[in-house]
């Protein structure tokens, strides 16, 4: 299988093999086709990157003025770090990732 770079215009072949490997997911016989055409199989942690991709874009990152304040304090030195207010959310996020992965 080729797959051209609309960028560069740079052509990559791809060898057509179906891999089974710890974690990935194959196409089911049902979604294979049986005239000989390529297949795409796409592994959970694919999707998973995927969803966090989209998450992440809908961010809203137009805070610039807060931004810009704290690049200010920091060439300034003014600039003061809440360790307590860091530890906190440091734990905080990994109770929540641990959450996520089922443990409690």
């Amino acid at each position: 299988m080729k797959i051209e770079d609309p960028l560069t215009g740079a052509t990559t072949s791809i060898p057509n093999q179906r891999t089974r490997a710890k974690g990935k997911t194959t196409a089911s016989p049902a979604s294979t086709s049986s005239n000989g055409k390529d297949s795409v199989e796409i592994t959970t942690t694919s999707a998973q990157l995927s969803q966090m991709e989209d998450t992440l874009n809908q961010l809203d990152t137009t805070e610039t003025g807060k931004l810009e304040a704290v690049r200010q304090a920091v060439a300034e030195g003014r600039f003061q770090v809440n360790e307590e207010a860091v530890a906190n959310a440091l734990v905080q996020s990994s109770i929540e990732h641990l959450k996520r992965q089922g443990r409690k």
